[in-house]
């Protein structure tokens, strides 16, 4: 159990760019942005790791430009609906392999538990698997990407779990971050996503040569952002 945990665990990890950040729904139709740890980095870069409780919940990766230019005017609108089918059979594979097994494994209800836990799961994975096929043009997943899913989601069962997030966040988006996240994000969260930016655009600028053009435009763009974080600050 502890192994099935860790392999979840570790699927679900993402290790993200200085410049990028994920946009996630939350309850009802708004959005929020999360970021990876600035002072845990692995291979350079941030690592984060998304709620465990939360499998069903799509994970879109974004980026912006830390000079503040590049921004596409561009916007981009995500389908969050088009994931909700898969949601159910999502956790009824999490049910299985983290509830029923368990029983099986430490309550008298022994085999039984442990069987309806493998005919669960497969059954559930083998659905979600169908449907994305049916799907794979909304979902934007290539032929060749949907075998390397259907391969780790039957082979190594955790994996499975992530298949959602697996999905979302190889979406590809054009739109910048900010830009995205000025209109998405509610007024009471885009001040600390602004403060997140600004943290990474500091590391940035701390480790470029002062006087260079780029951190003239560094320097130029955190004071921007700066502005406009006092601006929205309750």
């Amino acid at each position: 159990m502890a192994g099935m945990a860790g392999l979840y665990l570790y699927d679900s990890a993402i290790l993200l760019l200085c410049n990028e950040g994920i946009l996630s729904p939350v309850r009802g139709s708004g959005w929020t942005i999360l970021f990876g740890s600035e002072r845990f980095q692995i291979r350079g870069k941030d690592f984060f790791m998304p709620n465990p409780a939360l499998p069903h919940r799509p994970l879109f990766r974004l980026s912006w430009q830390t000079e503040g230019r590049g921004g596409t005017a561009q916007q981009w609108l995500p389908v969050r609906d088009i994931y909700f089918p898969l949601a159910p059979m999502v956790w009824s594979m999490f049910i299985a392999l983290f509830c029923l097994i368990p029983l099986g494994l430490f309550s008298r209800l022994g085999m039984l538990a442990v069987v309806a836990g493998i005919v669960l799961f497969y059954a559930s994975a083998l659905a979600a698997l169908v449907w994305v096929w049916v799907k794979r043009a909304a979902y934007q997943c290539s032929n060749r990407r949907f075998a390397m899913l259907a391969f780790e989601s039957l082979t190594c069962p955790p994996f499975a779990l992530n298949l959602i997030r697996h999905l979302s966040a190889r979406v590809p988006v054009a739109e910048d971050l900010l830009s995205a996240g000025r209109r998405m994000v509610s007024e009471g969260d885009w001040p600390n996503a602004l403060r997140q930016i600004i943290i990474r655009l500091d590391n940035e600028i701390a480790w470029e040569s002062e006087g260079t053009e780029r951190a003239l435009a560094l320097n130029a763009h955190r004071r921007d952002l700066l502005e406009e974080a006092s601006r929205t600050d309750p």
